[in-house]
């Protein structure tokens, strides 16, 4: 079987539920971390199991896992009494994190710090990295409020001065929407470095050179072949 991280209030993870509905694709959502019946047993798939979609299920029998949320929020657990859902919420992402960091099958994207789909990397750490792998990178202006110097923000240049960005995205070894070898190139760099095997990356083109603007570990997926491409990563048996 194939498994969502998702919200069950995020139309965009009820579509890949229903379009991956012939590969027995299940959500797992936060209400299935408040059911009993996991047992999380490190280095023991054999032993292990989950509660997905309200059932429980071998963690051996799963395939694949597709994180589409980047940690849970309070807000979110409505089943839980209130004065407790900051504490569970925070219980639930740790717990997340130890399941999926040390599942046996493919993951996009494994945890990373605090987050649940890689690296929560603010705009400046991207370019950071872009920068350490050679990859020109826009300029980004940031401000200091002089009330406030612990309160950066970091600017784009504005969307309206440019030609529109160019979105590479990439799934394992395979890049969608590239239209040059040295931007795939690029973005699949920038892919091995954040340790995030699907990743989307945007462009400018700047005198036939890519240059990096931002970066997703967590791209749309309403495309076709990259949707299809994505399940072909989770079923291969190579992935993990």
């Amino acid at each position: 079987m194939l498994v969502i991280v998702g919200s069950r209030h995020d139309p965009a993870v009820s579509d890949i539920v229903k379009q991956w509905a012939a590969w027995d694709v299940t959500l797992l959502s936060c209400e299935d971390l408040s059911t009993a019946g996991w047992r999380h047993r490190v280095g023991d798939s054999v032993g292990s199991q989950a509660v997905i979609g309200g059932a429980i299920v071998a963690e051996r029998d799963i395939r694949g896992v597709l994180v589409r949320r980047p940690w849970i929020m309070d807000l979110e657990l409505a089943h839980i009494a209130l004065e407790d859902r900051e504490y569970v919420a925070a219980e639930m992402n740790a717990f997340l994190t130890s399941w999926l960091v040390h599942l046996d099958c493919a993951v996009l994207n494994r945890p990373q710090g605090t987050c649940l789909c890689g690296p929560n990397w603010r705009p400046l750490q991207w370019v950071q990295a872009a920068s350490l792998l050679g990859i020109p990178a826009e300029p980004v202006r940031c401000s200091i409020p002089a009330s406030d110097v612990r309160n950066i923000s970091s600017e784009w240049p504005q969307e309206s001065q440019w030609e529109p960005p160019i979105e590479v995205t990439v799934v394992g070894n395979r890049c969608f929407g590239s239209p040059a070898a040295h931007y795939a190139l690029s973005a699949q760099k920038l892919a091995e470095f954040a340790r995030t095997p699907l990743l989307a990356v945007r462009f400018r083109q700047h005198c036939g050179s890519p240059r990096f603007i931002s970066a997703t570990a967590m791209p749309g997926l309403k495309d076709a072949e990259i949707a299809s491409a994505v399940r072909d990563y989770l079923l291969s048996e190579t992935a993990a």
